[in-house]
């Protein structure tokens, strides 16, 4: 059975230090790189966070999306709408999950 694909959603808003190092924790996951997709939501921040994103798309299938200021939980929603994976990973701009994260996750859909 092929591992399962994800896509990451990160809302986010003005806070590109801790966007840096969850985009940075996210290209050290031991998944495989076309097994999943990281999108960036932007809510409305008074900064683009491109030169934040643009650097790691060498290292991952990352995209930025924008939205007009409207929270985290429509910030999160709008990610899930340009998703192209079945299944979604949500995740904060200020955590850095675990290389494991991923594989973590995948190893409970053969449980089931």
């Amino acid at each position: 059975m092929p591992l399962p694909t994800f896509s990451i959603v990160i809302p986010t808003y003005a806070r590109p230090k801790e966007l840096a190092t969850c985009l940075a924790s996210m290209s050290r996951l031991d998944y495989p790189r076309d097994r999943f997709e990281v999108i960036v939501v932007d809510d409305g921040s008074p900064q683009s966070p491109d030169g934040i994103v643009a650097p790691f798309e060498k290292q991952l299938d990352v995209r930025l999306v924008r939205q007009s200021n409207a929270g985290p939980a429509m910030a999160r929603n709008t990610g899930v709408s340009a998703a192209k994976y079945d299944f979604i990973a949500f995740t904060d701009d200020d955590c850095t999950p675990r290389s494991n994260w991923l594989t973590a996750l995948a190893t409970q859909f053969d449980k089931t």
